[in-house]
């Protein structure tokens, strides 16, 4: 992000641990060290924060809850934290452990303590039915101190606005932020092993891991004090008829400001960008509300991985902190993206993208965003052309006389695997090479060609782990990232019957092997003790299995859940 900016000669001299400590304390000077915060917002549209270790900080600064004069952010974030611990003093009452007087458990008076605390119980059960579900293939999430951490943060902002209370989904816009900590509260006790007394005050304090809790809220506070139009929904009336449709609304009953954004991007926004894929839709008669309502209130993140989310999340906050403007223009994009798919889909198999968006190329889709948003400053990238270029009605031909799909260079057809644990030690594993690379390589110097040679190659293993989902199959190809676009060759031996598929990426076998069974060493032994291709497959049907038992869910609507049509 910033190491090209490091004068390798400074560190020449410092061991390795000095080194690592004075590039995170460069790092910080880079990002907040401005005259003009304009400039964090331009590291972060550009996706320049990726691997940073101090992303929450840059987040509390664009969302204005830090102040732009540093010296203020101790104050600023002393009063957020002091303020977290009054709401919590003041809704969690106990009253076994209070004089309740006349008051008595089986009192339904408005003012009973006795009352209010087993209301509180069932707001808890409520949430922790939807906290617990929180990315299970996430182990950080699966803790029994981040789920009792995201019940309390959720408990008290629902009691804060009871106008509101808490609504499906906002787990989903909870979890990242707490992610997002964690990862800068794990770099800098990383640091702190290693110099603990060179690491200054400030960023110790902002940083310290004992107020987790209490900075989640002040950022979850303040992204939903943006969003809540998105949850309100005492005024969405549901047609009977057709469940996925709005009613026009009269005097007397009016449309949810979300349902009302869905319109203005299906009628004013998509309509100028895209008239063809609009009139598309309209003849199909697609209800954005479908597929709209989890894109809003989830912020995205059900469409895409969380390492793409919070690349997605940077841009939102460095772009529109007031309003999330940028949000309406993200979400003609990703429909523009797959505008082939959908065009040359029926009813059915438009729903069957929208509600299970394919992987795309986050950075295209934030590119056009902002161009949307600001077409003066920002440039129409090339890739949107090529896909308005390709006509609707040759792709129905084709797909017609030829039974040939034309496959957008921008996403994969392969369906979304179930992520799990592995797929995130693997995304893990890419970013901490990255990081590593980028500490060590100001400090080796050019003329130990050993050590550079190592360098290179942990580039190279960033690069073979850079795949989507990091697959890794015995005997199978491997395949590529998304980031990569695909192009598919139609050759006189294409089959005929069913959509045309990309090719492999690659013909690259890997062998699996494992750790010694009850080792505690950390170290990979050798070959592996057992038929790695069996453990494969035995690995494939658990997968299966969990996939069938899985059923995903839609946001809940009026408070009930529904199932997401299969």
């Amino acid at each position: 992000m910033f190491y090209s900016d490091v004068d390798e000669n400074n560190f020449v001299d410092d061991n390795s641990q000095n080194v690592s400590v004075k590039l995170y304390e460069t790092e910080w000077r880079y990002l907040f060290n401005i005259t003009n915060i304009d400039e964090l917002r331009v590291t972060a549209i550009k996706a320049k924060l990726r691997t940073s270790r101090f992303r929450s900080v840059c987040w509390r600064l664009l969302l204005e809850i830090l102040p732009p004069d540093s010296s203020e952010w101790l104050m600023a974030i002393e009063k957020y934290r002091s303020l977290y611990e009054t709401i919590k003093l003041t809704h969690y009452n106990d009253p076994h452990t209070q004089d309740s007087g006349p008051d008595d458990p089986l009192s339904q008076d408005e003012d009973s303590i006795w009352k209010q605390y087993f209301k509180d119980i069932e707001l808890k059960k409520i949430i922790e039915q939807d906290v617990i579900r929180t990315s299970p293939e996430v182990e950080y999430f699966g803790t029994k101190k981040i789920r009792n951490i995201m019940i309390d943060i959720l408990f008290c902002y629902s009691r804060e606005h009871p106008d509101l209370s808490y609504r499906q989904g906002m787990h989903e816009i909870l979890a990242p932020l707490l992610f997002v900590l964690h990862c800068d509260h794990q770099a800098l006790l990383h640091v702190l092993e290693q110099s603990s007394s060179d690491v200054s005050d400030l960023i110790q304090k902002i940083l310290d891991p004992a107020f987790l809790e209490a900075d989640a809220y002040s950022l979850f506070n303040i992204i939903m004090e943006i969003m809540k139009d998105y949850y309100n929904i005492n005024d969405f009336i549901v047609s009977a008829q057709k469940p996925t449709e709005h009613v026009k609304t009269t005097s007397s009953t009016c449309e949810s400001e979300v349902v009302r954004k869905l319109s203005k991007i299906r009628d004013t926004m998509l309509t100028k960008h895209d008239p063809e894929l609009y009139g598309h839709l309209l003849d199909l008669d697609i209800s954005f509300t479908t597929f709209g309502l989890r894109w809003l209130r989830l912020l995205f993140g059900g469409e895409f991985l969380l390492i793409d989310l919070l690349v997605l999340w940077d841009a939102i906050f460095a772009t529109s902190p007031q309003d999330f403007a940028l949000v309406n223009h993200i979400f003609v994009a990703m429909l523009v993206l797959i505008r082939i798919q959908l065009l040359k889909s029926d009813n059915t198999d438009c729903l069957h993208y929208l509600m299970r968006y394919p992987h795309v190329d986050v950075m295209t889709v934030i590119e056009y965003a902002l161009h949307m948003f600001d077409p003066k400053m920002y440039i129409l990238p090339s890739v949107i052309n090529s896909l308005k270029h390709d006509k609707s009605d040759n792709i129905k031909s084709n797909i017609t006389e030829h039974h040939v799909e034309r496959p957008s260079k921008l996403i994969s057809y392969a369906p979304r695997p179930t992520r799990n644990a592995a797929d995130d030690l693997l995304e893990l594993c890419r970013i901490k090479l990255t990081q590593y690379h980028s500490i060590l390589d100001p400090a080796i110097p050019i003329h130990n060609k050993e050590a550079r040679q190592a360098l290179t190659g942990m580039l190279e293993l960033c690069g073979m782990l850079s795949t989507r989902q990091g697959i890794i199959e015995m005997g199978k190809d491997v395949v590529r990232s998304t980031t990569t676009p695909i192009e598919t060759l139609l050759t006189p031996e294409t089959p005929e019957g069913g959509p045309l598929l990309p090719p492999p990426a690659s013909a690259i076998t890997m062998k699996v092997f494992r750790k010694t069974e009850n080792s505690t060493d950390s170290q990979i032994q050798g070959a592996p003790i057992k038929n790695p291709l069996k453990q494969m497959k035995r690995f494939q049907r658990d997968n299966d299995k969990m996939v069938r038992m899985s059923s995903p869910k839609i946001p809940r609507i009026d408070g009930v859940h529904s199932r997401r049509p299969k």
